[in-house]
């Protein structure tokens, strides 16, 4: 096995200047400058953005911008940035702002907005706030999004309660909910509830803001553990105590995507949401006949103002971009109000502008947007704290809030663990920042890749010299065949020890360098010695991450391979319809990952899934909806279950091994009257030995690699139970940028593999 994150790098940057390479500095039709805008935006919302980029080009006629939609815009602009071929524009989300801009990523704007009419007064002040961090300007913001209260009118009416009047207060909340919760009359199941915290589950670090908690305080340490935040998720857990985890996981299990006519609040199974203003976009879309209403979420501070998470789309500069001044032009365009309510219209909300114009809100489709505007406006709507590790704090806050809701963890221990995590990893953060600041990066980084590939060399031609003696010695003195073979050999590999050299020696030699480095692929590498195996060691995730990829090991190596001996054996023996069982047997294998995936994600499900479907005909009813993969005590169990699905490469293998037996073997035991389990036991197994082995190691460095089925399936979840190592892994190269850790820990799986197939290989040695 070998360390995937240099060589998996140096793939994405060879795509992504792949990419942008048929981009040309002047457009086809004419001398007009072209500038491409990469943006994440698809279906209504990217219509109307193309829609202001054409008003753009039809306007002027020095610069054309292209339009490009990308998907995973995020770590696309960031290899392609590193490549040295970013695009001139890039649209992301607020939160992505401050890691860019530690990452060196970004352009500030100031140099370009000096002189302009872009500043401060021109917008709302939490959407200014968040596109600025450390004292500089880092993007501009498009189309902006505010959350609030969504009801269901009809549920209201159905529940005797007003349909015009929302909730005012958390206990008010909690009281509507309660009417409007509703159980299946025979089964006694949940089938409406009146709030979850969990739909759509888009924050789940927001519920401290509406009992006045913060998540910072705003420059050195991490507030999320404040008796604020306590006493707001003691709220949000005694939503799991009233009902139960199990139900409540059952009833999720059935919601639909947030884009889709089976999501929660569309279809009538949750009557009040937290939402953004965009849900009336599928309102309209997937059920255009709901009566709704949209509201300020109720507080638990009496008497304060209304508070609202606000989140917006941002366009940005990359560092390197070829016409960053052109760049600029289409984002002061897109910061004058014409165009800014025009895309805002399109994309049905609110405006980021201090001033709106009428026509905004006469021509909008929401019928909610005054009361979304004056929300943005309140001096106690919030956003995302300006901090660059706030992916890895949204991760703990999720872990948290999963914790707290299954009932594992008080919320007061929850918190602490969260806020211990994210403080490590600020206070992490700040020093590599500080590191890069003040440390110069060393020159001998860059070339001691080199330097281990020709001490690799030197060693393999050291090798080759005394073989080339010993062959010398061996033909008595005529050495000169023995050279010209050498010569001729070694031309005719030439190309291929080329392609070993560039594609596969010095990735793994620059993974070794890294992994003694603070590196984050855009900034040069700073050697820290020993610090990241001493980090990882210290690293709580690290372990959780190795002890769930042992567990899942020590369960699916051996189980899978017992599955596979047992269909061999079966399919080996002359059974009627053989062909067709081996068939239905092998054709699982073939099926790509993802597919396995999804169609295993609709198996477990709990309201609608074969497998509780089958559970509930067996025993009469006493089990039926099972959550699968929505509980920790059973999610590692259903993917162990799972891998059996394709263990048909190795009955394959088995099969083949089983038919080399020599038949005589098997006639000499029935003579002897050995028995099924005794011919099996002594003649079979024996004889199959060095498959086993080989199928065995394969197996392990297999099970140890566990990467798409639980990445697809429960993204690590719930509360880190099939969090894997391969996926920490995968975070910390490719979400974090924190290459070098990420080097450090692939050195040490590969360690731990070389060590398990070690093992196996001297124990078959034994046994031989």
């Amino acid at each position: 096995m070998l360390p995937a994150s240099p060589r998996l790098l140096v793939l994405l940057v060879f795509l992504a200047a792949w990419m942008g390479s048929g981009r040309m500095a002047k457009a086809a039709d004419g001398e007009r400058v072209r500038v491409l805008y990469w943006e994440k935006w698809r279906g209504f919302e990217k219509d109307a953005m193309q829609a202001v980029v054409d008003d753009y080009n039809r306007a002027q006629d020095r610069i054309f911008v292209e339009y490009v939609a990308v998907s995973d815009i995020r770590t696309k602009t960031l290899i392609a940035t590193a490549g040295g071929d970013p695009p001139d524009i890039a649209g992301l989300a607020d939160e992505m702002i401050d890691d860019f801009a530690d990452k060196n990523a970004l352009l500030p704007l100031e140099t370009f907005t000096s002189g302009t009419a872009i500043v401060a007064e021109r917008y709302l002040p939490v959407y200014w706030d968040m596109v600025h961090y450390r004292g500089h300007l880092w993007a501009l913001p498009t189309a902006p999004v505010i959350g609030a209260l969504h009801w269901n009118k009809d549920l209201f009416r159905e529940a005797g309660l007003d349909p015009e009047k929302p909730p005012r207060s958390i206990a008010e909340l909690d009281e509507f909910s309660k009417k409007l919760t509703r159980r299946n009359k025979s089964t006694g199941q949940l089938e409406i509830m009146g709030f979850l915290h969990s739909e759509p589950g888009h924050w789940p670090q927001i519920w401290g803001y509406f009992f006045g908690g913060e998540l910072w305080d705003g420059s050195d340490r991490i507030t999320f553990d404040s008796p604020a935040n306590i006493r707001a998720y003691e709220w949000v857990q005694s939503y799991a105590r009233d009902y139960g985890p199990a139900e409540l996981q059952t009833l999720r299990s059935s919601f639909g995507p947030v884009s889709s006519a089976q999501n929660a609040f569309l279809s009538g199974k949750v009557a009040m949401a937290l939402q953004g203003i965009w849900m009336a976009n599928f309102i309209a879309t997937y059920n255009p006949k709901m009566h709704w209403g949209a509201a300020p979420f109720p507080s638990a501070v009496e008497g304060s103002e209304p508070i609202a998470l606000a989140n917006a789309d941002v366009l940005v500069i990359p560092r390197g971009a070829r016409h960053p001044r052109e760049a600029f032009s289409f984002l002061a365009y897109m910061a004058e109000q014409k165009p800014l309510e025009k895309l805002c219209l399109g994309q049905s909300k609110n405006s980021p502008l201090a001033d709106v114009s009428p026509e905004f809100f006469a021509h909008h489709k929401n019928p909610y947007i005054r009361m979304f505007q004056d929300l943005a406006k309140s001096p106690k709507t919030v956003h995302f704290p300006n901090m660059s590790v706030w992916q890895q704090y949204r991760f703990e806050a999720y872990n948290a809030f999963e914790r707290i809701w299954l009932l594992q963890a008080t919320p007061a221990q929850a918190l602490r663990d969260a806020t211990e995590r994210a403080q490590r990893a600020w206070d992490r953060e700040r020093e590599r920042r500080n590191r890069v600041d003040e440390t110069p990066p060393s020159p001998w980084i860059g070339r001691a890749p080199v330097l281990l590939i020709a001490a690799i060399a030197a060693i393999v031609f050291a090798l080759a010299r005394r073989e080339h003696t010993r062959t010398k010695a061996l033909t008595a003195g005529k050495p000169a065949r023995a050279n010209a073979s050498l010569v001729k050999g070694l031309l005719f590999v030439s190309p291929w020890i080329g392609g070993l050299v560039v594609f596969v020696l010095y990735p793994i030699t620059s993974s070794v360098v890294l992994s003694f480095c603070d590196y984050s692929v855009l900034s040069e590498a700073r050697f820290v010695g020993l610090l990241n195996y001493h980090d990882l060691l210290g690293d709580e995730l690290f372990w959780t991450a190795l002890k769930n990829t042992a567990y899942y090991a020590c369960l699916a190596l051996p189980l899978g391979l017992s599955t596979a001996f047992f269909w061999a054996l079966i399919l080996s023996s002359n059974v009627r319809g053989a062909g067709i069982y081996r068939t239905f047997i092998f054709l699982p294998s073939l099926t790509p990952l993802v597919a396995s995936a999804m169609v295993w994600l609709w198996i477990y499900n709990a309201q609608y899934g074969v497998l509780n479907h089958l559970l509930s005909f067996v025993t009469f009813g006493l089990v039926h909806h099972v959550p699968w993969l929505k509980e920790a005590r059973y999610a590692m169990p259903s993917l162990i279950f799972m891998s059996l699905w394709s263990v048909g490469h190795t009955v394959v293998i088995m099969m083949a091994a089983m038919q080399e037996v020599p038949t005589a073997l098997y006639e000499a035991a029935d003579i002897d009257g050995a028995t099924l389990w005794q011919k099996v036991r002594h003649i079979t197994v024996p004889m199959i030995t060095p498959v086993l082995y080989f199928n065995t190691i394969l197996g392990i460095i297999q099970v140890v690699q566990v990467f798409a089925t639980p990445f697809i399936m429960t993204k690590g979840g719930p509360t880190r139970s099939t969090y894997f190592y391969s996926m920490y892994l995968y975070e910390n190269a490719f979400v974090f940028l924190r290459m070098g850790y990420a080097c450090a820990m692939a050195w040490i799986l590969f360690l731990v593999i070389l060590a398990l197939t070690g093992l196996a290989m001297r124990f078959a040695r034994s046994e031989a």
